[in-house]
């Protein structure tokens, strides 16, 4: 049963427009997470009204509803939830950086990001830091992941 599959694993919800962006996040938690993607803020609150999710990854800048979108329907409608959202964004200005923060989201961090640096954050958003859940990939498939990520970025 599929449904029964899936819920084992806690679901997070990447949400980004950009194909290979969410190509490398799906690879970098499949092993320990659940994963559904949305490629615009509309698509993302659609699916948070009908699923939970330990942690949301999101981009700011989007077609349509864009990541401040996602955040202002989270402050009104489930509050709780901003403190598992990972921003990862390209937009990076320091107004755009106190605008989030208004949120109290979990964590910022910019494309293009660090393997490590984006487990952790996620692992810090999720609370799935506990030492027996492993590592998420080998370090060879993460620099390979690494590498076709700046191939296709650049």
């Amino acid at each position: 049963n599929l449904n029964m599959y899936k819920s084992e694993k806690p679901m997070i919800l990447p949400v980004d427009d950009n194909e290979p962006t969410c190509t490398v996040m799906t690879a970098l938690l499949h092993k320990d997470f659940a994963i559904e993607t949305a490629t615009d803020g509309t698509e993302a609150i659609e699916k948070l009204r009908t699923n939970s999710y330990v942690a949301i990854v999101l981009d700011l800048l989007m077609p349509q509803l864009d990541g401040y979108g996602v955040l202002h329907f989270l402050k009104e409608n489930n509050p709780q939830l901003l403190l598992r959202v990972l921003v990862v964004t390209a937009a990076l200005s320091p107004s755009d950086v106190k605008r989030v923060r208004e949120y109290d989201v979990c964590a910022l961090i910019a494309k293009s990001f660090e393997v490590e640096t984006f487990l952790n954050a996620v692992r810090q958003c999720t609370d799935e830091a506990s030492p027996s859940r492993g590592t998420f990939l080998s370090s060879g498939v993460i620099l390979l992941l690494a590498e076709l990520f700046r191939q296709r970025c650049l």
